[in-house]
């Protein structure tokens, strides 16, 4: 499949604090905004990377301004979770390499591709690339 860059209106937030001593990890935030890929004209997310002081990696993406019901998230074309959208037109999925409560395991590269898809497979919401109509 061919695939279309749109570069502009990619935001990009990192913070690094210093290292913590006892386990070596340095805490780290990543957040960046996703491409709109027409499908849905008002659409928006954000993708959430988080390395905490013991070690745990965390993803978190929500979703806002999109019709209810069910987008699917491809992580480097692999399907890895569902987000569900009710009344409040937003919704969100959270990825944790110690996952607790409605957490799902993060077993993968949070930093990989990430497409957030319809029930009927039209990618809405890009990390970098929307796929070329």
């Amino acid at each position: 499949m061919k695939r279309a860059s749109l570069a502009a209106g990619v935001t990009f937030t990192a913070t690094v604090v210093a290292a913590t001593a006892s386990t070596g990890c340095t805490v780290f935030e990543d957040q960046v905004s996703l491409l709109n890929c027409g499908v849905a004209s008002t659409a928006t997310a954000t993708r959430r990377v988080r390395i905490e002081t013991d070690c745990d990696h965390n993803l978190h993406l929500e979703i806002e301004d999109v019709a209810r019901g069910l987008y699917a998230v491809l992580v480097n074309g692999t399907e890895r979770g569902t987000i569900r959208v009710k009344n409040a037109r937003v919704g969100e999925l959270e990825f944790d390499t110690s996952p607790t409560g409605a957490q799902l395991p993060l077993d993968f590269d949070p930093f990989g591709h990430i497409d957030i898809a319809t029930s009927t497979g039209r990618v809405i919401l890009s990390l970098d690339q929307c796929p070329a109509s």
